[in-house]
């Protein structure tokens, strides 16, 4: 799960990133460029993918029990259910959330780690073989509707320690094996914050400073502010340089979807996002995890639903869970099912429109 109240903490504490050597024979990717030319993102109107009128919408979700989560999750109306993340070293061959989860009827979005845990990033596989052959056993056992590799890959600190070349050679074998048996796959999440970052850089390159300027004021509030101030810093330039070497590496490694995180209330922010990665990634665009902080506004859910139905974004995972108080995520329900008025916003926009 995400222990967002650090917000994009790597840009703060980032070091130099864990360099381990991959004792596998599994296939290379291309290097990547690290500063990509810049992406005209034109008008926000033009950000609609390719529309679906099935219900994109799922949920990671809290609850006191596998069971009271997935009933919770069919009674807000998801299609789909990210359970606790599998981790591939750990794997004992079941997962008791997925069995329940897929047992109500949802379909999985399942996030696989390497290794790590809560508040321990993984490592990058040290035999990308054996990652797969494990990988093929989870994908077989439990046939998800994407398999996600990695959670936040950019975020050494809390969830990757590995260099983007480290990763997008993981990414690569995750896919392989998942397209090997008819399964989708994406990458892990690029950080919502990171996002905003990435987008504002696009529009500096462009060269244009007020929209660059602009698009952070608004996108980042509250207790992201203070972010802003270190995006020139050299650590913030280290990650604009490392979530672009991701997000342009990508399609290369066989991914199916540009996966990426989101907690901005603003919604152009999010058709500018997402213009963005569909630009620069040449991928279409999903989300594994969107939802709100600080707050449990049912208007923000209504709207951020209607502006993810309007832009035809094929997944979008809402993370219902409470974290790091008071300025963390907030959930749609309490750990009992109940729902809070959030969750009574999410339940009544899948019932209009589904």
């Amino acid at each position: 799960m995400i222990w967002f109240a650090v917000l994009l903490t790597s840009f703060a504490i980032f070091k130099g990133v864990r360099r381990s050597q991959l004792a596998t024979s599994g296939g290379q990717v291309p290097k990547v460029a690290l500063n990509p030319t810049g992406v005209n993102l034109g008008n926000v109107g033009s950000v609609t993918q390719q529309k679906s009128t099935s219900n994109p919408f799922g949920v990671m979700i809290s609850g006191n029990s596998s069971q009271i989560k997935a009933q919770t999750a069919v009674k807000l109306g998801a299609k789909y259910y990210r359970p606790i993340s599998i981790f591939v070293e750990r794997w004992k061959g079941s997962c008791e959330e997925c069995d329940v989860a897929m047992a109500a009827g949802l379909k999985l979005i399942l996030t696989v780690r390497n290794n790590g845990g809560a508040g321990q990033p993984s490592t990058p596989p040290s035999d990308l073989n054996t990652f797969k052959r494990t990988l093929g056993q989870i994908i077989d056992k439990y046939k998800p509707e994407i398999i996600v590799i990695e959670n936040e890959e950019n975020s050494a600190a809390l969830f990757y320690t590995g260099t983007p070349q480290q990763y997008l050679e993981e990414l690569k074998a995750g896919c392989e094996i998942a397209h090997q048996k008819g399964i989708k796959c994406t990458n892990g999440g690029l950080v919502s914050s990171l996002v905003v970052v990435l987008v504002s850089d696009n529009y500096k390159t462009n060269g244009d400073l007020t929209k660059a300027n602009e698009y952070l004021s608004r996108s980042l509030v509250g207790a992201k502010k203070s972010m802003i101030s270190q995006v020139n810093s050299v650590k913030g330039q280290e990650q604009i340089s490392k979530g672009k070497a991701l997000l342009t590496g990508y399609k290369s490694a066989g991914a199916d979807f540009a996966n990426f995180h989101w907690y901005i209330a603003d919604t152009n922010a999010l058709s500018e996002a997402v213009i963005y990665l569909r630009s620069t990634s040449g991928l279409p665009v999903m989300t594994n995890e969107v939802g709100q902080q600080a707050n449990t506004d049912p208007n923000q859910v209504t709207n951020v639903m209607k502006k993810i139905v309007d832009i035809g974004l094929p997944y979008a995972v809402w993370f219902s869970m409470d974290t790091n108080p008071p300025n963390g995520a907030r959930a749609l329900n309490e750990s009992n099912g109940t729902l809070r008025r959030n969750g009574e916003a999410f339940t009544q926009f899948i019932k209009s429109n589904y």
